[in-house]
């Protein structure tokens, strides 16, 4: 692969490469310790605040359990995120002195070619038209150099071969991307943009794939090989491809080096000994030689820092959305919740006035009923010694033991119809918020099932309510009919005499059977209220309220917690950005200009913001080299001080200002995305990472 012209210069570039990866080592070392102990004291604010909530009374335990589950969660991924960080770290330290190029693309695109160019190979390796050619990792070494084959992406059943081509990916300082002069296609482009993601520089390879090895093909491709490179359809193809990018990772376009692999493959073996030259000057291999090795003399130092510095920026900022995106969701069911707890406690109150009023209704009217038969009682009566049993027959022949558990029936049922309805709407409104995960956050079908809040039996009115004792209890009745039976030995009198103690008799027996029902009134309103209250109020209604309020209150601190780690999280991305472009500033002899840089936001492989002073002037060559080397958009946006002039510029024109509102207190942004352009949804998620606003719909 290397020319004697090249070799010394590409060697000293390579003992410059080591040197920047033990920088690059030590960067992301110290990345992981301080990264370690900000986890650590937010899981610790995590661990606490559920305790918390753990310790408390709550009758819904399914939705503890749920928080748990949540945060065990976000406790794993933290420790995903270290253990994943710490072992890809020791993986690169043993790679200290590689620079590591990895060929990258689809199945058939030329990669095993490409390596045996690189390598001078006999063509082992080359697939002859099968699928999955490369099924395990081929490298090569070269004075600190190493150049890595994958298995190919885009298979039919390749999932592993994509896992392990990607993890490699994730391990390179350089990735040569090839595609083909066949039609593009949509999973290409993801790929490119999953490996873009990895802030992975990019050297594509457009491979075109004219057939030479029949003779009277490569006579044919000899005799004019500018035909197999029409510029008018390389460049259509092309732009396709970046069209499918742009819709996935908008930002720089890959620049493809065009190039015939198999043309140059085959300059290199003996049979082919005659046409060598032709081949090679036909294949346009040349150029892509140079270009690998101008990249790695030019920017192999920087590369192999920015290796580093990416390999720790990437997870964390996808664990960082992950963390604002729980706690948006819980914010937003803490919300649902606070708001279904008012409506609960104004219908508890209706219902409670209403209850009430129903309960003394029918105690009023069951025992109006039994005065107005007072009269009519006491005539017959008064002077019967077995007056109590009949005034007895004549309470139970109201009905008032059924019509008081009639009414107690309707009243759990109207209390259960309206706990349903809640649940129902609860279901619904959180089914809004969020579709959450059983594993990741809280499923809210434990809310919204009153099954498992309150087992609604009818124990409590299958048995009676007791209320015979309290309603019959006769202790008053049998003092009236003794005193009957005493009024009943006195039929000696004279007739007026005889009257006139009769009348008394009536007249005290009406007082009795007054002082009964009255003393009976009391008792009954009493007894219902009293089981109104236990079981309905007190026993269903305040522990849903109480449990509403405890759940919404965990998962605003839960929401709180994970705030707070996603922002200490973006803390270091930044820290570790400031780093990265000091670095390349001092690359591209721009020593000094990063004093002018206020703050930075940046998303590996697609575009770099940073926000300046409004008296900054910065370069335009300083900003295009530092975009090529970072191969990403540079944008800028003017420190006003002023929070929503910085997210608006941030944002840029593809949204209204005037469609964009902030909520301080809360540090959260609200932004019509559903509206936006792919370009200006990576301007939002730049302009989050910038604000420190979390920014949703």
């Amino acid at each position: 692969m290397i020319r004697n012209n090249d070799s010394l210069s590409l060697e000293f570039a390579l003992q410059q490469c080591q040197a920047s990866a033990r920088r690059g080592y030590q960067i992301a070392s110290d990345n992981i310790k301080e990264t370690a102990n900000a986890i650590e004291s937010v899981s610790k604010s995590l661990s606490q605040c559920l305790k918390n909530y753990d310790d408390r009374v709550v009758h819904t335990p399914q939705i503890v359990e749920q928080l748990q589950k949540q945060f065990v969660s976000v406790v794993n991924e933290l420790e995903e995120l270290q253990n994943k960080s710490e072992k890809d770290l020791q993986h690169r330290k043993k790679r200290l002195n590689c620079f590591s190029i990895t060929l990258f693309g689809r199945t058939m695109a030329g990669k095993s070619t490409l390596m045996e160019i690189l390598t001078h190979g006999e063509g082992k390796s080359i697939g002859l038209g099968s699928q999955r050619t490369t099924r395990d990792i081929r490298s090569y070494a070269w004075k600190g150099l190493e150049v890595t084959d994958v298995p190919g992406v885009a298979a039919f059943e390749g999932a592993e071969d994509e896992q392990l081509a990607f993890y490699n990916a994730e391990q390179a300082d350089l990735v040569i991307f090839l595609i083909t002069d066949d039609a593009p296609q949509p999973i290409e482009a993801e790929c490119l943009a999953q490996v873009r993601k990895l802030g992975k520089p990019i050297l594509g390879i457009c491979n075109v794939k004219t057939a030479i090895d029949d003779p009277d093909d490569l006579f044919l491709f000899l005799r004019n090989p500018n035909r197999s490179f029409n510029q008018d359809r390389l460049k259509e193809i092309v732009k396709q491809f970046n069209a499918f990018a742009d819709q996935l990772i908008p930002g720089k376009h890959v620049y493809f080096i065009q190039t015939h692999l198999r043309s140059r493959f085959l300059a290199g073996q003996p049979e082919f000994l005659k046409h060598q030259a032709e081949l090679i000057e036909a294949s346009r291999f040349k150029r892509v030689e140079q270009s690998i090795i101008k990249e790695v003399i030019g920017h192999g130092s920087f590369f192999r820092i920015k290796s580093f510095i990416d390999g720790a920026i990437v997870p964390m900022m996808n664990l960082t959305n992950t963390l604002l995106d729980f706690s948006a969701q819980n914010s937003a069911s803490g919300r649902v919740l606070v708001e279904k707890h008012r409506q609960m406690k104004t219908w508890e109150q209706n219902f409670k006035a209403d209850g009430l009023n129903r309960i003394d209704t029918l105690v009023s009217k069951l025992m109006d009923d039994l005065r107005q038969d007072v009269a009519d009682f006491a005539e017959s009566h008064y002077d019967d010694n077995r007056a109590d049993e009949h005034w007895n027959s004549r309470v139970k022949s109201t009905g008032i033991d059924q019509k008081s558990e009639k009414l107690l029936r309707h009243l759990n049922e109207d209390c259960q119809k309206a706990i349903q309805e809640i649940a129902r709407e609860l279901k619904s409104e959180l089914s809004f918020v969020a579709d959450f995960s059983f594993d990741k956050s809280i499923r809210m079908d434990g809310i919204s099932d009153t099954k498992k809040w309150w087992n609604w039996g009818t124990s409590a009115l299958s048995g009676g309510l007791g209320l015979a004792a309290v309603i019959l209890g006769g202790e008053l009745i049998a003092l009236a009919a003794v005193a009957v039976s005493v009024i009943g030995l006195l039929g000696s009198l004279f007739f007026d005499n005889r009257e006139k103690k009769a009348s008394q008799a009536r007249e005290n027996l009406s007082k009795k059977l007054h002082a009964s029902i009255d003393k009976m009134e009391k008792r009954l309103s009493y007894q219902l209220r009293n089981w109104f209250f236990r079981n309905l109020i007190e026993g269903r209604i305040y522990l849903l309220l109480n449990d509403i309020k405890i759940i919404a209150d965990a998962l605003f601190k839960l929401a709180d917690a994970q705030r707070i780690l996603a922002w200490t999280l973006n803390k270091r991305i930044k820290h570790l950005n400031k780093i990265l472009i000091e670095e390349g500033l001092k690359h591209v002899d721009a020593v000094g200009m990063e004093y002018h840089i206020r703050d930075i936001a940046r998303m590996p492989g697609c575009a770099t913001m940073f926000m300046v002073s409004p008296e900054t002037k910065f370069p335009e060559k300083i900003k295009t080299d530092i975009g090529q080397l970072l191969g990403e958009s540079i944008w800028f946006v003017i420190d006003t001080s002023n929070p929503k002039s910085i997210l608006s510029q941030a944002i840029g024109r593809g949204c209204d200002r005037n469609n964009i509102s902030i909520e301080s207190k809360l540090k959260i942004a609200h932004v019509p995305l559903d509206e936006l352009d792919p370009l200006t949804l990576t301007r939002v998620q730049l302009a989050q990472q910038l604000t420190g606003l979390h920014i949703t719909k």
